[in-house]
């Protein structure tokens, strides 16, 4: 029994010996083989940030061409929007304009026609009212504003005729040759010698007054109508 103890006791030894050096063995193996696979990960990591790398560099110029149209979409528009603007503004100012100038004219052209008609009525109805009021200022009164008819003159002695044809020149200031139409006309406060008078003043409506005096006297045998009876006759 004395001799089999240290047999076994070794024996214990030898077992825990092979073990821990099995393990050290396995620790001294992991050790080694954790360098070598880093260096195999981070080799094959580096083609994955390549291709990272690249397919980044591939992106911006697509996005760089998708802003550059897009720039140029809004570019296009702000143009056509600017032209259009100006083609509507232009021919809204022109429409104003024209609107404007068209009403002008007519306002213009009612206060013409207007004073016109004023201008009439109120010496029709001055020279009516002061034929009728005495012959010493008008034979005919409304001889420049209207034209006359033979009823006009159906009446009228020789000399009124005469005096009625020409106090169509005296409105104007003509100055007359015969005495007697001197004579009468001077005592006339409207009357006024114009020395630059011409018969182009005439309107139609009088040319045609005188014209028609001048038949009817012709037509009645008038013996004043080219006669100057002096300023002694009794008118």
């Amino acid at each position: 029994m004395v001799t089999r103890r240290p047999f076994a006791f070794n024996n214990l030894k030898s077992i825990i010996f092979i073990e821990l050096t099995r393990g050290s063995m396995a620790e001294e193996k992991l050790s080694e083989e954790k360098p070598e696979e880093k260096p195999q990960e981070k080799m094959e990591e580096k083609p994955e940030e390549k291709e990272e790398v690249k397919s980044a560099g591939e992106s911006k110029p697509a996005a760089q061409n998708q802003s550059g149209s897009g720039a140029g979409v809004v570019i296009l528009i702000v143009v056509i929007v600017v032209v259009v603007l100006g083609v509507g503004s232009y021919f809204a100012v022109k429409y104003l304009a024209q609107n404007f100038v068209d009403r002008a004219n007519q306002a213009a052209s009612t206060v013409t026609t207007t004073a016109t008609v004023a201008t009439s009525v109120t010496i029709t109805a001055t020279a009516s009212s002061t034929s009728v009021a005495t012959f010493s200022d008008y034979v005919i009164s409304y001889s420049s504003v209207r034209e006359l008819t033979e009823s006009d003159l159906t009446g009228l002695t020789p000399w009124q005729l005469k005096v009625a044809r020409n106090e169509i020149y005296a409105r104007h200031g003509r100055e007359f040759v015969h005495k007697d139409l001197q004579c009468y006309f001077a005592k006339k406060t409207w009357y006024a010698i114009d020395p630059n008078f011409s018969e182009s003043e005439l309107t139609t409506t009088e040319n045609k007054n005188i014209a028609m005096i001048k038949a009817y006297e012709d037509e009645i045998n008038s013996p004043l109508a080219s006669t100057d009876s002096g300023c002694d006759t009794n008118q």
